[in-house]
């Protein structure tokens, strides 16, 4: 009789294979039973860490606060509340020119040397890199104050380090704005010379023309012609032009010098580019003004779920999902506040040297060229409307023409003039740098703290205890209890056999369900026995192996099939190793007869099986030892013949039994588990390593092999056995009673089918 193969299984779902959660559960485990080694690593951090803290350097601390603000414009800037803003974007420029080299080596010029002693041994190079060490510069958001704090072994050298850095940083600065002022000053006085000698000519030019006409010119409306108002007209357009044209250069020589000297550059980009054109310059830096709005948002977003935590966290408990979900969010948003600043700070400093300086001076010079080319225009058209005039009019236009020209570079010397007085270098150009908050001795050392002490040391002591923990646990990579073994497969565990003294004798008599039907051991079986037929899956044809030689799966299955022989089911029990075959030496069934002649066979299969099949006197119990070693196992094993072989032992028989390799070793496991119901694997917790036995797991579900559960075999029977195997043992009867279950299988087992027995003991259980 041919059956068709049974359609591969789908692997067990990853819910049930390893994994990170079992891993971590297991983990858990091995600490809870290694204690003590946790709090004994964690009183030695405690003791460690107090020691510390009794024989460690006391540091102490010094802050004060610098506030920057911009008071009053000159003729490069724009209006006041603009330099206010502009100064807040750039005040993460202001805190790094403060950790300057330049500001640090004039605190050190200004430090008494008593109070030098942090830098005492240290070359005089490395002194701003030792100051830097122990300096800590940050601002608050949305103000202009820079806050400066030094930690010092000594109160008071805090204390004047931080007096000696504000100092030096406050000279800095007043010098680099003042040199700006002297730079635009020095401008206008080029322009103010060439508008005086300008004057002089004209002056002298109208005279001249005055007494050449000899015209009285006497007050009261005089008619003109149209070329003569155009004339008038382009002039004051001429004017205008000039100013604008003017207010570029300064503005180009400004930010030259501003490049040039290392200074900042962020007060004339309000002047070059224009609130729209500096927001869109700014959004492309990545701080452009929606970055605020956008903080505001997150920080609200913040405050109204740490109010919406606290009202779940009255109801509901700390492990909630919506409690989570919510300290998850509350999490991530105060990571992105935390971290934006920073971020800000970084796109500023990046963007200075590589984008935004020579963009700048970009735009400053083509507003240079755009205001120029428009005043050469009208130059052009004045000029041509001026020759048409003096054509026209003759000396009366020429005389009006430069009467308008004279009181252009009169109005335009006044603007000069009044801009010169603007620019007031003593007071560093509207800048203002004050320190609201001088720096004071503090005796209270900072560090190091109790607090931290602790929570460092009990948190190291922990960390180390779980490191000796983990480094023992992969020392000893076994499972520890049925419950790892259980959890970490995903597997039922269908019996644990205790370690059982070879019993003499040969065949049958060495088999403990035979020789000792009554005996602890024996009961082993019978349990496994029962486990398998109360199994919601189909348990009529199985496959038994092993993670390794030596685990005792023969041994295990010659008893399964004799405690199934004893319940009244009629039982095949086929040593399928063709290798080594332990199961046909076990029963002593040496000989030609076996499995492997029935595969070379060309024999009818049903006629071949009854040749080679063997009572050892055991009421329904046959056996189909090995037979020859042949020279190609696996290719026999997945011959169809093979499968033959299975589909007319489960027309005659009730339970099929089958011995295999061990898994690990060959793919014969693999072979015989797709034609069959399901696997039992054998493990020994003693012997197998960890990662072995899952393997072999792993190997059957992706080969699509049901693994119906796992045998714990040569459990030691000591009171220090982790496995508790003596529980249970002699429980309600002794050696005459058997087990419930069995006494009714064997009541029933002759008069019902294996479907219709395993339903009714089941009810009756």
């Amino acid at each position: 009789m041919n059956t068709i193969e049974r359609p591969t299984r789908s692997s067990e779902p990853s819910a049930t294979s390893p994994n990170l959660l079992n891993e971590a559960v297991r983990f858990l485990q091995v600490v809870r039973r290694k204690l003590a080694t946790l709090i004994v690593c964690t009183i030695l951090g405690g003791i460690i860490g107090s020691a510390w803290y009794v024989t460690a350097t006391r540091k102490y601390e010094s802050s004060s606060e610098i506030m920057v603000l911009k008071t009053e414009g000159n003729v490069l800037e724009g209006s006041n509340q603009s330099n206010q803003r502009s100064i807040q974007d750039i005040m993460p420029t202001y805190q790094k020119v403060l950790m300057s080299d330049r500001v640090l080596i004039g605190a050190i010029s200004r430090l008494p040397t008593a109070h030098r002693g942090d830098l005492k041994g240290i070359p005089k190079s490395r002194w701003p890199a030792e100051l830097k060490k122990n300096l800590s510069v940050s601002s608050t958001r949305l103000t202009n104050l820079i806050s400066v704090r030094y930690v010092s072994k000594n109160p008071k050298t805090a204390k004047f380090v931080v007096d000696a850095i504000v100092g030096s940083y406050v000279e800095y600065m007043r010098e680099i704005h003042k040199g700006n002022a002297k730079e635009s000053l020095a401008l206008l006085n080029q322009e103010k010379a060439k508008i005086e000698s300008s004057l002089r000519e004209k002056e002298a030019e109208l005279l001249t023309l005055q007494r050449e006409s000899g015209i009285l010119f006497q007050g009261g409306d005089r008619s003109t012609h149209l070329i003569i108002e155009q004339t008038m007209t382009l002039n004051d357009a001429l004017s205008e032009a000039q100013k604008k044209t003017l207010e570029c250069r300064a503005l180009l020589t400004s930010v030259e010098y501003a490049l040039e000297t290392g200074t900042d550059i962020q007060p004339f980009l309000q002047q070059v580019a224009g609130d729209i054109s500096r927001e869109f310059i700014l959004r492309d830096l990545g701080i452009g003004a929606n970055d605020a709005y956008t903080v505001a948002k997150r920080e609200d977003e913040l405050l109204m779920d740490k109010a919406e935590l606290e009202n779940r966290l009255q109801i509901y408990g700390p492990k909630h999902p919506q409690v989570k979900q919510l300290q998850e969010r509350i999490r991530q948003t105060q990571q992105w506040l935390d971290g934006r600043a920073e971020v800000v700070s970084e796109s500023m400093r990046d963007a200075r040297e590589q984008k935004l300086a020579p963009k700048l001076l970009e735009m400053a010079k083509q507003r240079l060229y755009q205001a120029s080319a428009h005043e050469a225009a009208i130059r052009e058209e004045f000029e041509a409307v001026n020759r048409q005039a003096l054509n026209l009019n003759g000396q009366i236009a020429q005389i009006d023409i430069v009467e308008m020209a004279l009181k252009r570079s009169r109005a335009y010397y006044d603007f000069v003039l009044e801009q010169m007085k603007k620019i007031d270098i003593g007071a560093d150009s509207g800048l203002t740098i004050s320190v609201p908050s001088p720096a004071k001795v503090i005796l209270g050392a900072v560090a190091p703290k109790i607090s931290t002490t602790v929570f460092l040391c009990t948190f190291l002591g922990v960390i180390a205890g779980l490191g000796v923990i983990y480094v023992g646990d992969v020392l000893d990579d076994r499972f520890r209890s049925p419950d790892e073994l259980q959890a970490q497969l995903g597997l039922a565990i269908l019996a644990m056999i205790r370690e059982m003294e070879p019993l003499d004798g040969d065949a049958l008599d060495g088999i403990v369900t035979f020789a000792r039907p009554d005996s602890l051991e024996s009961e082993s079986f019978r349990t496994l026995r029962s486990s398998i037929t109360f199994s919601t899956a189909n348990t009529q044809r199985l496959v038994m192996t092993s993670t390794e030689p030596g685990d005792g799966k023969t041994t295990t299955l010659a008893n399964l099939a004799v405690a199934f022989a004893q319940a009244k089911k009629k039982t095949l029990l086929i040593d399928a190793d063709l290798r080594r075959p332990g199961m046909t030496q076990l029963l002593d069934l040496k000989g030609p007869r076996g499995l492997s002649q029935i595969l070379r066979d060309s024999k009818p299969v049903a006629e071949s099986c009854l040749e080679n099949i063997f009572n050892l006197g055991i009421e329904n119990l046959d056996v189909m030892p090995s037979g020859p070693r042949p020279a190609n196992p696996s290719e026999l094993l997945a011959s169809e013949r093979f499968n033959d072989i299975i589909a007319w032992a489960e027309s005659n028989y009730e339970q099929i039994l089958i011995d295999a390799p061990p898994v690990l070793a060959v793919t014969d496991p693999a072979i015989i588990g797709r034609l069959v119901d399901g696997a039992v694997v054998v493990i020994r917790p003693d012997k197998n390593r960890r990662k072995l036995v899952l393997r072999a797991v792993e190997s059957f579900r992706g080969s699509g092999v049901q693994v119906v559960g796992i045998v714990a075999n040569h459990i030691a029977t000591s009171s220090g056995s982790e496995y508790g195997y003596g529980y249970g043992y002699g429980y309600g009867y002794g050696h005459d009673e058997k087990p419930e279950v069995d006494d009714m299988m064997e009541d029933h087992g002759n008069d019902m089918d294996g479907d219709e027995t395993r339903e009714q003991i089941r009810l009756a259980a």
